[in-house]
């Protein structure tokens, strides 16, 4: 009798888990979720919680199945008539949006705004994995997803340890701005001063934090040895011959080398699980 009893009883409470379970799958699903962040979107198709987007930012890209998903526009420059027609249930946003009134008028209409805090730097982008994990009830493949990442980065890590020594090839990283129209040269502090550093390089400007509009006196001056262009300025020119005929690009020695290379800048611009993958990549640019 006893043994009967604890059986009911576990296949209660295995029921009743299953429900509560059930609730969370349902209450995930039935959100709608506007959201303009780059690597928080990525980081939502990793964890496989990409059901609850209903719209995204222009530059929200990565994977390629988030292009399917309507644009509510550039992320400096939203208009809240644009993202309140997508009825969304929560606006979700690292913080870097604008206007600043949009988010007082989603806030005046009901539309809940959660700000999380982007992940600066490997171990944050790691807690904002984490974090997201909870929010969208995946956990479980949150922690699997993360323990890829960290084995991920050991691995590249310990294999471009070897360029510490030695003479490091002078990199510069130009990412074109897509509202301005122009080059910007990415500044040292960035992911992608920290993603050249690991991959064996060193960032060819000094200065830090952002980035530094680029004009042919300052790419010349910089002298770098290789040119990483993300692919929207790449794209823009058509391939590595032209963009070595760029003013400033042309008198530089990775022009005169052939060593100027496109990334797609959801690979360099912020961190993620793709990170190990994409330090990778560079080094063999940088140490071919």
């Amino acid at each position: 009798m006893g043994r009967i009893t604890r059986a009911a009883t576990a296949a209660l409470l295995t029921a009743l888990a299953g429900c509560s379970r059930g609730k969370d799958d349902r209450a995930a699903q039935a959100e709608r979720v506007v959201c303009v962040s780059k690597q928080i979107n990525e980081l939502l198709y990793a964890i496989g919680a990409q059901g609850v987007l209903v719209a995204r930012d222009l530059t929200s890209m990565y994977p390629p199945a988030i292009q399917k998903l309507p644009s509510v526009g550039y992320h400096r420059a939203l208009s809240a008539e644009g993202i309140i027609s997508a009825k969304p249930t929560l606006f979700l946003t690292d913080g870097n949006v604008g206007p600043d009134a949009v988010l007082g008028q989603l806030r005046k209409v009901g539309i809940p705004v959660l700000v999380m805090t982007p992940g600066g730097t490997p171990d944050s982008a790691q807690l904002l994995l984490s974090a997201l994990g909870r929010r969208f009830h995946h956990e479980q493949a949150a922690e699997a997803v993360l323990a890829r990442w960290k084995a991920g980065m050991d691995s590249v890590l310990a294999d471009t340890a070897r360029w510490s020594a030695g003479r490091r090839p002078r990199v510069l990283v130009m990412h074109f701005g897509q509202v301005i129209n122009n080059y910007l040269a990415v500044n040292r502090g960035s992911s992608a001063d920290q993603v050249i550093r690991w991959a064996g390089g060193v960032n060819a400007i000094d200065s830090i934090g952002g980035m530094t509009r680029l004009t042919p006196e300052l790419i010349a001056k910089a002298a770098p040895d290789v040119i990483i262009a993300t692919d929207v300025g790449f794209d823009r020119v058509g391939s590595a011959q032209s963009f070595a005929a760029l003013p400033g690009v042309a008198l530089t020695p990775a022009a005169r080398a052939g060593r100027i290379f496109r990334v797609d800048e959801t690979e360099v611009m912020y961190f993620g699980p793709r990170t190990p993958a994409a330090v990778h990549r560079i080094s063999g640019m940088l140490h071919p």
